[in-house]
């Protein structure tokens, strides 16, 4: 029996995403596409892989027997390939969203080197990608390395590229956005009615940052509502009650909402680094070079302590990370 490898590359996805939809876009596939490559799959083995429910899939005892040895051959066909000189192939980079900072940097960078090619891969915080880049899965990933409720592991180096701005986004009849309204807003300003962030979603690493903030400045967190997405939670900001979010400055933020963009004070700082894992080829290389390069001058990682904020955690990090520089 001959296994197909984009087949088997599909199962791994689904295994891990336990997620039709959320595995399509980890390889750049549609929904569809993705089902017909695990059907053939299960066709061949002649056995069913997954259950599938209406919310998600889950591994058959099949399934579960077949996965170890799905990733050894993954692990085999990729190594086969580096083996033939092909391993300066775009490295696999591992994208949260593509609105957030990372894909700005990505622009930045790709300036300075119109030819440099990445492959994207849709993923869930730096915490979920850690196993992915150690398996040689991914090559690289973005995110902040505190906070991920786990070490980072040995096999993989991590390097601070972007301090991030953290901006508050308001409608513009806010009370504290129209009229002899400051040109920034301090935190304490909003110690009353909060920041909102519905749902409080996202990575554990942006969680646990967000939590630290609002201790330090005894400012509440608003969970209330539900948003869709992004664009929904600006919009449900410019046109619903009138609240509070914020963003990261590196966004792009629906100039077409007219909402109200302010700097805090002090300016919370979101610390993005660049993971991968040790070893790594002459693309990757030159794509580490790029960013630190890039980030170095256009002071991405600019930190004033009268002005900015960061977590206790973070900001060891940023001074070991100078010390070594």
């Amino acid at each position: 029996m001959d296994l197909d490898t984009a087949q088997v590359r599909a199962f791994v996805a689904t295994a891990d995403h336990g997620h039709f939809g959320r595995a399509a876009e980890s390889l750049f596939l549609t929904q569809q596409a993705l089902s017909k490559r695990i059907r053939k799959l299960e066709d061949a083995l002649s056995v069913q892989l997954f259950r599938r429910t209406n919310r998600s899939v889950e591994l058959t005892a099949d399934g579960d027997r077949f996965l170890p040895h799905a990733r050894e051959l993954i692990r085999a066909a990729d190594a086969a390939v580096a083996a033939m000189g092909l391993q300066d192939r775009p490295p696999r980079l591992d994208i949260i969203d593509p609105r957030l900072s990372p894909m700005y940097m990505l622009r930045r960078i790709a300036q300075r080197d119109p030819a440099l090619a990445v492959e994207r891969v849709a993923g869930r915080g730096l915490a979920n990608a850690l196993d992915p880049l150690v398996r040689g899965e991914i090559d690289l990933a973005f995110g902040r390395v505190a906070d991920l409720g786990r070490e980072v592991p040995a096999e993989l180096e991590h390097r601070l590229v972007r301090l991030e701005p953290l901006v508050a986004l308001l409608a513009p009849e806010h009370p504290l956005a129209g009229g002899d309204a400051p040109d920034v807003l301090k935190l304490s300003d909003l110690r009353q009615e909060g920041i909102w962030i519905p749902q409080l979603g996202g990575p554990i690493e942006w969680l646990s940052y967000l939590q630290r903030l609002c201790k330090e400045f005894d400012v509440p967190i608003d969970d209330s509502g539900v948003s869709y997405d992004l664009r929904h939670t600006l919009e449900q900001t410019r046109y619903g009650k009138q609240r509070v979010t914020l963003a990261g400055a590196d966004m792009d933020l629906a100039s077409d909402l007219n909402l109200r963009v302010l700097p805090f004070e002090p300016s919370p700082l979101f610390p993005w680094s660049v993971v991968w894992r040790r070893g790594e080829g002459p693309a990757l290389r030159r794509l580490l070079a790029l960013a630190g390069r890039t980030s170095h001058e256009e002071g991405w990682c600019a930190y004033d302590p009268d002005r900015s904020w960061l977590p206790d955690d973070d900001l060891r990090q940023l001074g070991a990370g100078r010390t070594s520089a």
